[in-house]
């Protein structure tokens, strides 16, 4: 039985060759097609999970603001700015922290000879390099003695 399911099926393909031909075409481009769409798309998963790990792997970042409602006696509206005590405190009560930065950023002219930029200058501490995977390619990054000893410094980035 099985013999003769497989001579019908030639003799099929024989008598209906154009047919069989766009069939079989049809399966391999569906098959090619399916096959690219995947690629594509774990290649674009590890495009953006490196650019997440770029940003800083399990990095929490909080911004200054504005309370939404009154609370505790505070006028609905309050500026919310975070200080360094408030690092301070975070890192004696939350254990589980294990680097902590905050960041304060300016937009000031830079220039070098005739070139003359409108660029972002960062005030960080010295974990920061690190939470922000800011690997110097030169040099090395500030440490904590650098800020205890006040020593004028800089670190460019590059493009």
């Amino acid at each position: 039985m099985l013999r003769e399911v497989f001579r019908q099926a030639w003799e099929s393909l024989k008598r209906n060759r154009l047919r069989s031909v766009l069939t079989m075409l049809g399966i391999v481009w569906g098959i090619v097609a399916v096959t690219l769409l995947i690629a594509y798309g774990n290649s674009f998963r590890f495009v953006l999970v490196d650019g997440f790990n770029a940003f800083g792997r399990s990095a929490v970042i909080c911004w200054p603001g504005h309370t939404s409602e009154q609370a505790g006696g505070e006028r609905a509206g309050k500026p919310v700015v975070f200080e360094k005590e408030d690092v301070e405190f975070i890192r004696a009560e939350a254990s589980l922290v294990k680097q902590m930065s905050l960041e304060t950023v300016r937009w000031l002219p830079l220039t070098y000879g005739d070139h003359l930029v409108q660029t972002a200058i960062r005030g960080v501490f010295p974990e920061y390099g690190e939470i922000r995977n800011q690997v110097p390619a030169d040099g090395r990054w500030f440490s904590q003695e650098d800020i205890l000893e006040r020593r004028r410094l800089v670190f460019l980035g590059g493009r």
